[in-house]
């Protein structure tokens, strides 16, 4: 037998093996480095490819090791450093104003930004992510040595606000252009912040408010032309809160606290900023941005509009406001139909209009007054059925249920009963059990919980309008009489639920009979109760009870 240790073979291929593994390692090393630059997790290792000899995983290990090292070192000291950075800053500029005049301590705090910023450009290949979080300081710097100029200074450099002012946009502006020169939404972000900050340091309503609306216009036209949705939806928030800062008398200026800032600007401006950010769901998805997006802009938007729309109609139109909400409601309603044209989503077409039958709402109650106004409002639930019907949205038609339900269970709890409105409830309660039946193809409805919601109201509002309509020695024939109704419908119908409710009428006006009029009545209209509940019992039970059995002696045959 041959020695191997002499066999030339045996050590080529023993040298190619090792080779092989040596390849390997160092295109894993190259991964995890290529890794670690663009800050993504460690790339794992091919458990395709051959492994090496024994030592590999300790290998690996090390080299996790290492990579966490680099991104503490890396990310987390350079965001350490920057911040560090920017209070050092932040204390030079105030011990050069406190010791220095006013134009050299702004000069040296410029000269000291200026030095930051030529630093960032310098490291700008080499140390990429240094060079952002130092640019990123190097931006908010700027801005607050530029505020100094007149703003929370004793002695302002420059005593003219108008002038500062200019500036401050002018600095938000430049970095709007750098942040989209370099593609950056983070730096596309800091601009929007500053300049609604800038709004309420302006603390002017000619000036704030359309700074504000700039901020807003701009951030959705960032999301539209590069698709940045983040900052998109950090925008949106602090518009909203924005406004509701300046509303309140912008207390972070010194203001009195809790005084609004009564101005017909407000209002205006209030619309702008909500059409502005409606238009979010005209842009296009195309796999760019989440699907979630949509609707949580649309929610966001609704919310934040409706607060500061009430504290708007709060402070100065509390009397004067059915105009409003009938304005947004027309708006919403004309955009839901766009929208259901236009795009192919439910949710928001569906969400604009139910939020445009809750302004029609309480434009309604504005312009009658309860319990008046909830005979319209029980007949505007058959609107909203009809659109629900035409949208296909049982999103639509699942909200105005449990709204319907809940405005009867208010009044019911809450105010006297009024004949037109009793009536009204039971009318809608009908006619909306009878659509939901004909149209639930169309609606997708797929259980009857809606319908039977509806028969259920039905059943007990004609109970209550009833007893609320009639004289109470007639209380007992008219429910009689409420279920005669009820069983013919279900004769004309051939729907067993009617029978249902007939038959629960019949044993409620039962009790009644029993328990209360036998108390108060009359002995002439307790005979004439008696006798029409039982004939109208008897003939229900020969009815159905023939109907039974022609059913089984037809069925045996």
């Amino acid at each position: 037998m041959p020695d191997e240790r002499l066999d030339p073979s045996a050590g080529i291929n023993e040298l190619l093996e090792k080779v092989g593994s040596l390849e390997n390692r160092i295109g894993r090393i190259e991964e995890q480095l290529k890794a670690a630059v663009q800050g993504l997790a460690p790339v794992q290792p091919n458990r395709h490819q051959p492994e090496a000899a024994t030592g590999d995983d300790d290998g690996d290990l090390v080299m996790d090791k290492g990579l966490i090292e680099s991104n503490i070192f890396e990310y987390g000291l350079a965001w350490f450093g920057s911040l560090v950075l920017l209070l050092g800053i932040i204390f030079l500029s105030n011990f050069a104003q406190n010791h220095l005049s006013g134009p050299l301590a702004s000069i040296v705090s410029y000269m000291a930004v200026s030095g930051i910023f030529l630093l960032a450009w310098y490291l700008r290949n080499s140390f990429t992510h240094l060079s952002f979080m130092l640019n990123l300081s190097a931006h908010l710097l700027v801005y607050y040595i530029t505020l100094r100029l007149f703003f929370f200074t004793v002695q302002p450099v420059i005593p003219f606000r108008g002038i500062i002012l200019f500036l401050l946009v002018a600095v938000t502006g430049g970095q709007s252009y750098l942040a989209i020169h370099r593609k950056s939404e983070l730096l596309a972000t800091i601009p929007l912040m500053l300049s609604l900050a800038t709004a309420l340091i302006a603390d002017q309503t000619y000036f704030s408010l359309p700074l504000i609306l700039c901020a807003a216009g701009w951030s959705v036209y960032l999301f539209i032309r590069f698709i940045w949705w983040k900052q998109m939806i950090v925008t949106l928030v602090f518009v909203y809160l924005t406004q509701s800062v300046w509303l309140w008398n912008n207390p972070l200026m010194g203001n009195p606290f809790g005084t609004f800032s009564s101005h017909p600007f407000n209002l205006l401006c209030l619309f702008i900023y909500g059409a502005i950010f409606s238009v979010v769901p005209m842009v296009r998805q195309e796999g760019r941005f989440p699907d979630g997006l949509y609707p949580a802009t649309v929610l966001v938007n609704g919310l934040g509009f409706s607060f500061v729309t009430l504290m708007v109609v709060a402070a100065y139109y509390s009397g004067t406001y059915v105009w409003i909400f009938a304005s947004v409601s027309m708006i919403c309603l004309c955009y839901s139909i766009f929208l259901k044209y236009k795009t192919n989503r439910v949710f928001d077409p569906a969400f604009f209009a139910i939020y445009s039958f809750m302004a029609l709402s309480i434009a309604v109650y504005g312009y009658s007054k309860l319990p008046d106004a909830l005979w319209l409002l029980s007949l505007q639930s058959l609107l909203v059925v009809s659109w629900a019907l035409w949208f296909r949205s049982k999103i639509i038609l699942v909200m105005n249920t449990f709204l319907f339900a809940g405005i009867l269970a208010f009044y019911m709890a809450f105010y006297p009963p009024v004949d037109k409105v009793n009536f009204a409830f039971v009318i809608t309660a009908f006619i909306s059990a009878r659509i939901i039946n004909w149209k639930k193809e169309r609606l997708t409805l797929k259980t009857e919980m809606l319908r039977n919601t509806y028969l259920i109201i039905l059943f007990l509002s004609m109970l209550f309008a009833l007893y609320h309509a009639v004289p109470k020695q007639y209380v007992t024939l008219s429910w009689t009489c409420a279920a005669v109704f009820y069983f013919i419908m279900s004769l004309i119908l051939k729907n067993i639920k009617y029978r249902w409710m007939a038959i629960a009428t019949v044993l409620f006006t039962g009790f009644y009979l029993f328990f209360v009029d036998l108390a108060h009545l009359e002995t002439g209209y307790r005979v004439i109760a008696f006798l029409f509940l039982a004939v109208i019992s008897l003939g229900a039970s020969l009815y159905f009870t023939k109907k039974v059995r022609n059913k089984l002696h037809s069925g045996t045959e």
